[in-house]
């Protein structure tokens, strides 16, 4: 939550000034790949998983994996049909940015579960072996539970005005809110039957905070560095405080 909070300081510094239509085509760009870049290696696991449904596969973790692969389409869709209007011409998955801090967001994930940064950053092979793992369960939870960034940004963006461009930012983000709720509070699910010693308590906190103070810098590398470097790192240390306190 503390993370969360950080992450809205940096985008609602970004709009409390005034902006151009032109002013959101960076973000959004940004957002599109990361939205778009999900599909693909989503869609590879999905067709590599279907043979071993209800033998070495979950059917329930199948299905959640189904209904990630419509949220991440649809997220892909409502960004881009925002890029459209700004650029007037048709958008494609080239014309999309994969920002510096985004690709050292994707390296940080890999450490702790290489299958799961594929799919959420579309880097990387789908290996099915990689994907039928059972000791990345508390990593790959830990790491769901900071997607989004607790919805930071469609939170943000939902309550812009409700005219012109921003208010069709507005519409379009409201709608990936709901979906991205969904996958935190399933990481958080899942994490809660997880945490069961004081070990996987640090270990899962250790991960959380890790990937999500690279999140912080990658949030504000996207609107255009709204905060400074001090203010991020005055921000990454306070929420790191919260975190020892709750321990």
């Amino acid at each position: 939550m503390a993370y969360r909070a950080a992450e809205v300081e940096v985008i609602a510094a970004f709009f409390k000034k005034p902006h151009k239509r032109k002013d959101h085509l960076s973000w959004l760009s940004a957002q599109a790949y990361k939205e778009y870049s999900a599909i693909k290696p989503i869609f590879t696991a999905l067709a590599k998983l279907y043979p071993e449904v209800d033998r070495g596969i979950d059917r329930h973790d199948f299905a959640e994996l189904t209904e990630k692969l419509a949220d991440e389409t649809k997220h892909a869709r409502l960004v881009m049909d925002l890029l459209e209007e700004i650029r007037r011409k048709k958008t494609t998955f080239a014309d999309l940015l994969w920002l510096p801090e985004d690709k050292k967001l994707a390296r940080i994930r890999a450490r702790y579960s290489p299958s799961y940064a594929t799919l959420l950053h579309g880097t990387g092979s789908i290996k099915t072996k990689e994907i039928r793992r059972q000791d990345e369960a508390l990593e790959r939870a830990a790491i769901t539970i900071t997607e989004g960034g607790g919805g930071a940004l469609y939170l943000v963006c939902s309550k812009l005005k409700k005219n012109g461009f921003e208010g069709k930012i507005a519409h379009a983000f409201k709608e990936i809110l709901v979906d991205e709720t969904e996958h935190k509070d399933a990481g958080g699910r899942s994490l809660n039957a997880l945490i069961r010693t004081r070990a996987a308590y640090l270990r899962a906190a250790r991960i959380i905070t890790e990937v999500s103070s690279q999140r912080l810098r990658m949030r504000n590398e996207q609107f255009g560095f709204p905060l400074s470097e001090a203010r991020v790192a005055a921000l990454d240390q306070h929420t790191r405080l919260s975190a020892v306190k709750n321990i």
